[in-house]
């Protein structure tokens, strides 16, 4: 791929949506409101999220967006997110931690 996809992606929207890429092919973050967890695999330029396993809180007013990512398309210090549709439905950045 050429550039690092590990580390923390984060968005600025409320409940700071987040993902964090390891190296041993794990996700973990929050859709902003709920902790989730998942596996990724990388073919080419894209990155393939398998379904989240996360808790059921409910948070009246955040909008839990990226609880429905599928792929990832990284490009720099931006990662475009896409459902299961192939729509954009967000955008990260990276954060490096």
């Amino acid at each position: 791929m050429g550039q690092p996809i590990t580390g923390r992606w984060v968005s600025d929207e409320e409940g700071t949506p987040h993902l964090v890429l390891h190296e041993d092919g794990t996700v973990r973050g929050s859709d902003g409101c709920n902790g989730i967890a998942s596996q990724y695999e990388v073919d080419g330029t894209t990155i393939t999220v398998a379904s989240f396993v996360s808790t059921l809180k409910g948070c009246p007013g955040v909008d839990t967006w990226l609880h429905g990512v599928r792929t990832l398309e990284p490009n720099g210090e931006e990662m475009a997110v896409f459902n299961s549709s192939g729509e954009q439905i967000g955008t990260l950045r990276y954060d490096g931690q």
